[in-house]
């Protein structure tokens, strides 16, 4: 999940997994629901927390109430593909991604997929399998 914001203490406890998903979630669903700027990135931040928790529906929700508002916005594009592989609805998840490029060619998560795809491509470029007849 990929989240770019002002809340890195709060995600930095998240990274400790368990309880502190769930205290995560509150501070980012009480931010979400303050009348400012910043709610976009609070409710992006819920998402990330509820995909997290494994509470995928309730992700999904919060991202489209981003992508309702702006469709346009990098973070809960480049989480809605990773809610949508999650759920295994890869034709959604490709068309995130695409969406994504189209707003932020140099996303982070963009970036870190290449990297992935091109160092797997390297690694495949090693080996070539023998078939014995």
């Amino acid at each position: 999940m990929t989240h770019r914001g002002g809340t890195a203490g709060v995600v930095t406890d998240k990274s400790q997994g368990g309880e502190k998903y769930q205290q995560s979630f509150y501070v980012f669903e009480e931010m979400a629901q303050a009348p400012s700027s910043q709610a976009a990135t609070s409710l992006v931040a819920q998402a990330v927390s509820e995909i997290h928790l494994g509470r995928l529906p309730e992700a999904e929700t919060a991202l489209q109430q981003v992508l309702q508002k702006d469709p346009q916005n990098a973070d809960a594009l480049a989480n809605e593909a990773v809610l949508r592989t999650l759920q295994g609805q890869e034709a959604e998840a490709q068309a995130a991604r695409e969406k994504l490029w189209s707003v932020d060619k140099d996303h982070p998560f963009l970036v870190e997929i290449a990297k992935k795809k091109e160092a797997f491509a390297q690694a495949a470029a090693k080996y070539s399998p023998k078939f014995e007849p």
